[in-house]
């Protein structure tokens, strides 16, 4: 997604949004949390109905691999969207056993909570967990992958789906690894690693 470009020498700005809508359909569903100071964020926001928003093709390292496996959800603030599309199809496909770990700051900042809460309410086989960092909070606290090895029975025989904050990424998939997770079974975008310092 882009705003349009600017006056003079500023180029259009272009940043990845990922569909929470469901594969095979013939629409595309955005979930854009507006960030101050965030330039596309807020330029999405600003938009009205019958507005055109110029996109690029798609791309991306996350989909659902294997709907016969167990399945864990990994995600962090936004890394959540891609989420949503591949857990919902998983539990109308699939045939084992999925779980959402999903961190955010605070209760207000979980996206989709009502949707999440109410698909473990109807499928035993779906299970979530909010990880939060900051206020009253009950629930685990803190890193989303500090509570993996409590989370996780079967690394090996499971798929991974991680997507949020670089750091998080990082180490949940050496954590995941650790807990003998093969590499292959581990799926995460591209991007992260690089955008990690040293």
């Amino acid at each position: 997604m882009r705003p349009s470009g600017g006056a003079g020498d500023n180029p259009p700005e272009y940043r990845p949004y990922s569909p929470v809508s469901q594969p095979g359909t013939d629409t595309i569903a955005l979930a854009v949390k507006r960030y101050p100071g965030g330039v596309c964020s807020t330029w999405m926001h600003e938009r009205a109905v019958g507005d055109t928003i110029p996109t690029t093709s798609p791309s991306g390292n996350l989909g659902i691999r294997d709907l016969d496996r167990d399945v864990v959800f990994l995600a962090t603030g936004t890394g959540l969207t891609p989420m949503v599309a591949m857990a919902t199809q998983y539990l109308r496909e699939g045939s084992g056993r999925a779980t959402l770990v999903f961190g955010e700051r605070t209760q207000e900042d979980l996206m989709f909570r009502e949707t999440f809460d109410l698909c473990a309410a109807n499928h035993s086989a779906f299970a979530v967990e909010y990880v939060l960092s900051d206020g009253d909070w009950s629930g685990p606290t803190g890193f989303v992958q500090d509570h993996l090895p409590d989370l996780i029975d079967d690394a090996a025989g499971t798929d991974f789906y991680v997507c949020g904050v670089p750091e998080m990424v990082v180490d949940a998939t050496a954590m995941l690894q650790d807990l003998g997770a093969s590499e292959a079974h581990i799926f995460a975008e591209g991007w992260e690693e690089g955008a990690v310092g040293g």
